[in-house]
């Protein structure tokens, strides 16, 4: 209908102008087409990765952006994607090439998310060892003669923890359609810590599930690529049901032993598990992102929520939309939750499941084609060029858009009034992505710190009346600068997010020193620019990282280094009032690093790392930062050095399977998110153990090292502080309640003794914690592995982990005499005539020292045959205190 429109106006227009003499200004007729300008060429790696994994079979990607112009009008945009029209080589890549098809010509790839469009990839031909110098190399792309550079790394592949199974973790359906389903994608990656690509090893295996309402595909292994599996989960629930959430496991075997899964199980590492939820699906709201960041929609079609901000028409009817944008549209699905009615679930989706979700009733407005792209819902707005020839006909041009997420169902739609107005801008500010906003912003040269991410936002001059409303800036129409490119540049010249750079082997003329970072607006008549003040600093040595976390939810603002918390299974239901809920689903943890020459340094504030004194840098998100969590607890200084102590060493666990019934469980309670960074995460419906967290960087990674800690034996700099997590069975509010009430009574038990100048660790009690549960953990493993329907037999979890009596799970079940509560008991109590130690921690400082290693001794070591050989040169000569818990 829009060419029809424009072919209708421009006859029209031409008769009239032909009877009049001729041409006139730019939209004139008789004036040529727009095409591709050449000098406005910008090569854009995709998701701005520069680092390529040297596997052998990885790939980075890499595109040509550029605007255009009819000789009058220049600048004209959106950015067209001429990737496909580039001549490209690669310099110095003998460890990669780029794809070609079998007849050796270049394969370009269409990526549908967010925009991205055509590319070229690049991809890694070789395996690298680990221990492999990094590779520099550049692609370059031609066009008209005009030419372009990017610059890349080729690394080697430095694994990050072990293979992860990724995908949706959270499925809900709805009981009242018995034929409710619901089909993803899931990937085994794994993952690196010197680049943030990971490499795909979906090929090398089988996915299996652990339910009937789980269907794997078939044909695994996949091909090797892109590597995905779909599983299609099927409705467990019924309207008259109880409809308890279900969990399923989904576990990776190797491909080459088990293609069926047929007697397959899971090595606990290699694993994931979905909870398969109950909700009616009640209703649907539309609304539309201006210029999404690259990551806005996954590959499965889930929209990222930290822009959700950025999405217009979720409270209205009608929006704004300029022209030459990018647009992505998202609805956002309401679920009644049929477990609790008074709740609401909501869900943020791009498209769903490859379906035709979205259409739109004209294409006037839009150049993309079709208008409106019905699976990925992305399109673009016409150039301002179409625009002021489209205002002439029609002066309020719009559209509407149709969202259908109900499979046709016209009360699971929305609709959204798409009106277009002019792309010109009248103000630009460049903002911090992670949303600081310092005096002066603070970039570190010659270290392993990356640099800081900013993105450029525009106002539009007749998108907002109140002129309070800013937009991302367009691909394209913006150029970064600094004006200092040899101590900091920005990572790319016209993508709206970029970053600032900070280089190495820079000797600054003064420290701190002052720069700006600019970036100017070129899409509009005339050019608009903005600026932000920076500091380049050299930090000089690292000198130690601290490990710091965020100790309860009613305080997230609040970082302290604390030696323990709790958490809970993955789905939590958290119905206790929010200042009773000790216990999360999951810890967030934070690195700070110590530098030679950063102010406050000498004397770090461990109390408040975010403040300007600290004398700590924030690192948590440097791909040289990384997460450990094994099971075991840490030992703060009463081991030399300080780290995690584990029954899983070089002797290997006891044999304790005749007290669980012939199962043990190997893999820690819990593990760091990949999707989010120290993030700690509770592993398992129910579990029962503690884990050790400490952080580490490699040697290698680091490029200006201090001589103690180059001198440290091993490969890495760990932390200097580590904690214990308790993971507790939380799965009801029955369990909730007793594992809040636990944890609210362990933490200052547990604290006991852990204080103690020169004697900083676990406390008392944490080391016997951890040896009832190497029983009490895979006891809890089996009742769900023979669980039947989802119940939870709360009560008697609760009683066996108080009282120590597993009796009631199975026949092979021990009584351990003891639990969680006569433990605690004894200790704040007392035992018999033996006062709590409580009451004797205040003038007897030797049962602190010598009880963690009675303990041990008494309990672990006769139970588990726990070693303890490792504490035996500890010498405390105070025998009074061996009696307070002979017998417990």
């Amino acid at each position: 209908m829009k060419s029809l429109r424009l072919a209708v106006w421009l006859l029209i227009t031409s008769s009239l102008l032909a009877a009049c003499g001729g041409g006139g200004d730019a939209r004139s007729p008789d004036r040529p087409g727009l095409s591709i300008d050449p000098s406005t060429m910008q090569l854009e790696f995709v998701d701005g990765i520069t680092t390529l994994p040297g596997t052998g079979n990885n790939r980075i990607s890499v595109r040509m952006m550029a605007l255009q112009s009819d000789g009058i009008n220049k600048n004209v945009g959106p950015a067209q994607n001429i990737t496909s029209r580039v001549n490209w080589t690669l310099t110095n890549t003998p460890l990669a090439a780029l794809s070609s098809d079998e007849d050796g010509d270049l394969s370009f790839r269409t990526v549908t998310r967010n925009g991205i469009g055509t590319v070229i990839d690049i991809e890694s031909t070789q395996q690298m060892e680990i221990d492999a110098a990094v590779v520099s190399a550049s692609i370059t792309g031609t066009f008209q003669g005009t030419s372009r550079v990017g610059d890349f790394t080729i690394v080697p592949p430095t694994p990050s923890g072990a293979e992860q199974l990724v995908g949706k973790d959270l499925i809900l359906l709805d009981p009242t359609i018995p034929g409710d389903s619901e089909t993803n994608g899931y990937r085994l990656l794994q993952y690196f810590t010197n680049t943030s690509v990971p490499e795909n090893r979906t090929h090398t295996v089988v996915i299996c599930s652990s339910s009937e309402f789980a269907t794997v595909e078939a044909g695994q292994p996949v091909s090797p690529g892109d590597g995905v599996v779909d599983v299609t989960y099927t409705n467990p629930f019924t309207p008259d049901g109880d409809n308890t959430a279900v969990e399923v496991t989904l576990f990776a075997v190797d491909g080459d032993s088990n293609a069926a899964c047929d007697g397959a199980s899971s090595d606990g590492v290699r694993e994931l598990k979905v909870t398969l939820r109950p909700a009616t699906f009640s209703s649907v709201d539309i609304c539309a992102v201006i210029n999404p960041a690259s990551d806005a929609c996954s590959a499965g079609g889930a929209f990222n929520e930290d822009y959700v901000a950025d999405c217009r028409g979720l409270d209205t009817d009608s929006i704004f939309v300029p022209a030459a944008q990018n647009l992505q549209f998202v609805a956002k699905k309401t679920y009644n939750s049929s477990v609790d009615t008074t709740q609401t679930i909501n869900e943020y989706v791009c498209g769903e499941e490859g379906r035709n979700a979205w259409s739109v009733n004209d294409d006037i407005i839009f150049d993309s084609d079709p208008a409106i792209d019905p699976v990925e819902g992305t399109a673009t707005t016409v150039d301002r060029v179409a625009y002021e020839k489209i205002v002439e006909l029609t002066p309020n041009p719009r559209a509407v858009v149709t969202g259908n997420f109900g499979n046709g169902v016209p009360e699971l739609q929305d609709s959204l009034t798409v009106r277009l107005v002019d792309a010109r801008v009248d103000d630009i500010v460049i903002e911090r992505t992670d949303g600081l906003n310092p005096a002066k912003d603070t970039v570190y040269v010659n270290s392993f710190i990356d640099g800081i991410e900013y993105r450029a936002l525009c106002r539009f001059a007749d998108l907002d009346p109140a002129g309070s409303q800013y937009e991302v800036c367009p691909n394209g129409l913006i150029r970064w600068a600094s004006d200092a490119p040899t101590v900091a540049a920005p990572t790319a010249e016209a993508t709206p997010v970029v970053v600032l750079d900070p280089k190495t082997g820079v000797q600054l003329p003064n420290d701190p020193f002052d720069f700006k970072l600019s970036v100017t607006y070129i899409g509009s008549d005339e050019e608009i620019s903005a600026s932000r003040d920076v500091q380049a600093t050299d930090p000089g040595e690292l000198q130690a990282l601290r490990l710091f976390m965020v100790p309860d939810n009613s305080r997230p603002e609040k970082e302290e280094i604390d030696a323990f918390a709790c958490v809970g299974r993955a789905d939590l239901v958290e119905s206790i009032s929010n200042d009773e809920n000790f216990v999360k689903s999951g810890q967030q943890f934070e690195v700070y690093a110590v530098f030679e020459n950063i102010p406050g340094s000498g004397a770090p504030n461990l109390d408040d790392p975010r403040a300007t004194d600290s004398g700590l840098v924030y690192v948590t998100n440097e791909n040289e930062i990384q997460f450990s969590a094994e099971s075991g607890f840490w030992s703060g200084t009463w081991a030399t050095p300080a780290s995690c102590q584990t029954a899983y060493g070089e002797g290997g666990l006891p044999d304790i399977t005749g007290d669980t019934g012939g199962i043990i469980v190997t893999s820690p309670a819990a593990s760091f998110d990949p999707e989010q960074k120290g993030r700690l995460k509770s592993d398992g419906l129910l579990r029962l153990s503690t884990v050790c967290v400490t952080a580490f960087a490699e040697k290698s990674s680091i490029p200006n090292l201090s001589a103690e800690l180059s001198q440290q034996e091993g490969d890495i700099v760990t932390s200097a502080d580590g904690s214990t997590i308790l993971v507790l069975p939380a799965a009801d509010d029955t369990l909730l309640t007793f594992s809040n009430d636990l944890c609210e009574t362990l933490e200052p038990v547990l604290t006991l003794g852990g204080d103690w100048p020169g004697i900083e660790g676990p406390g008392i009690i944490l080391p016997v914690i951890y040896g009832v549960s190497l029983v009490a953990d895979p006891l809890l493993a089996s009742l769900i592995a023979n669980d039947d329907g989802g119940l939870i037999p709360a009560q008697e979890i609760v009683q066996a982990l108080l009282y120590g009596d597993f009796t009631g799970f199975s026949d092979d079940a021990p009584n351990l005499g003891f639990g969680l509560a006569t433990i605690t008991e004894g200790l704040l109590e007392g035992v018999g005539d033996v006062p709590g130690l409580g009451a004797l921690v205040d003038f007897l400082d030797a049962c602190v020292l010598s009880t963690p290693l009675d303990i041990i001794g008494n309990l672990l070591e006769s139970i588990l045959s726990f070693d303890i050989s490792g504490w035996d040169d500890i010498d405390f000569s105070f025998q009074d205190c061996t009696a307070l818990f002979e017998g417990v």
